[in-house]
């Protein structure tokens, strides 16, 4: 996982390499659809969340694009129409419930495209086309690179489709990438923090929030950190967490903000002040303009990037963050209990 995490600079550029190659077929396909839908499961339902906000945000609305969970796509959403277009990702191209949401969309008549790192998989075998990640390296089951590899492949094909005048450079991303990876003795010292006080006695219990397009990305932080470590975590968008969940964060809550530059730091601001009241000094994802806004936190500055950016370099303290965790809790964080007959048993009453 550390590996994997650490090679994400090349990573992109390979992904980069990938839609300069295949993306402009997918754009046109995109760009005639009636509606988009990106489905996918786990992690990749989290990099199709954060696709569809980047094809909503460069487009300016004008692309209807929706983000949904394979399994909920292919058993009960009504009204897909021949018009539609579905994207479907899945790193390894072989989750069922992500095949089967291309089956039905070929049923439909809907185009269908693959985002995957195996062009030749089962799911790249169903769809109309193809869009490689450029990446089939991971080894670890705790997938990071292959989430920020698809976000990329989709940032730059929505890119493609913003107006002349708007469009972004996106060749500094891995340059970007390298620099988020410049908080990994901060994201070290975050973990050692939590297993000092697991050791006092105070299990761990981490609340992860994020608004806008980084709203998946908290739900991506809280699958890391379930995989990895097997710890109570859980994620909110930012304004959800002032309506109800708020009530369960206490002083031992390490209470995670993922707020960069964006329309979400006033309300991050808000919630920042509200968890200081309740004795928790939150620790906040922000970039260097916004830091001084968030009194009484601890901030981990990020890349100053697009806010439609963020989500591709936002997420790389917290892998870093889950993987510190996990060996310090003496556990391999890329097997995610596959070295455990119970689970591999759970599995196999599913799979």
């Amino acid at each position: 996982m550390y590996q994997e995490i650490t090679e994400q600079p090349d990573t992109l550029r390979a992904a980069l390499q990938s839609v300069a190659e295949h993306g402009d077929g997918v754009g046109r396909l995109v760009a005639g659809a009636r509606r988009l839908f990106l489905v996918g499961s786990g992690t990749s339902l989290y990099a199709a969340e954060g696709g569809a906000w980047m094809f909503r945000s460069f487009s300016r609305g004008k692309i209807d694009a929706r983000a949904m969970q394979a399994y909920e796509f292919a058993t009960y959403f009504p009204g897909l129409r021949p018009d539609d277009v579905v994207i479907a990702v899945s790193h390894s191209g072989t989750s069922t419930m992500t095949r089967r949401a291309l089956e039905r969309a070929r049923r439909t008549g809907a185009e269908t495209v693959a985002v995957t790192g195996f062009p030749g998989s089962p799911v790249a075998a169903l769809a109309s086309r193809v869009l490689p990640t450029g990446y089939e390296q991971e080894r670890s089951w705790a997938h990071t690179a292959s989430y920020t590899a698809t976000l990329t492949c989709l940032a730059g094909v929505a890119n493609a489709l913003a107006e002349p005048e708007e469009r972004l450079d996106l060749s500094p991303l891995p340059e970007v990438l390298a620099e988020a990876l410049q908080l990994e003795e901060l994201a070290h010292r975050l973990a050692a923090g939590l297993l000092l006080a697991e050791q006092s006695g105070r299990p761990a219990r981490i609340v992860l929030v994020g608004g806008g397009p980084n709203a998946a990305t908290a739900r991506e932080g809280e699958l890391k950190l379930l995989e990895t470590s097997y710890v109570q975590a859980s994620s909110f968008e930012v304004e959800q967490t002032l309506h109800g969940p708020l009530a369960a964060v206490t002083p031992e809550t390490l209470l995670l903000l993922i707020a960069p530059e964006g329309k979400s730091v006033d309300r991050a601001v808000e919630l920042s002040r509200a968890a200081h009241q309740l004795g928790v000094t939150p620790v906040v994802l922000t970039c260097g303009d916004c830091a001084g806004r968030f009194e009484d936190a601890h901030c981990l500055l990020l890349p100053d990037v697009p806010e439609v950016l963020s989500p591709i370099s936002a997420v790389v303290p917290l892998q870093l963050f889950s993987y510190f965790l996990a060996v310090g809790k003496g556990l391999n964080p890329d097997l995610i209990h596959r070295d455990d007959e119970r689970y591999r048993a759970a599995r196999g009453a599913y799979e």
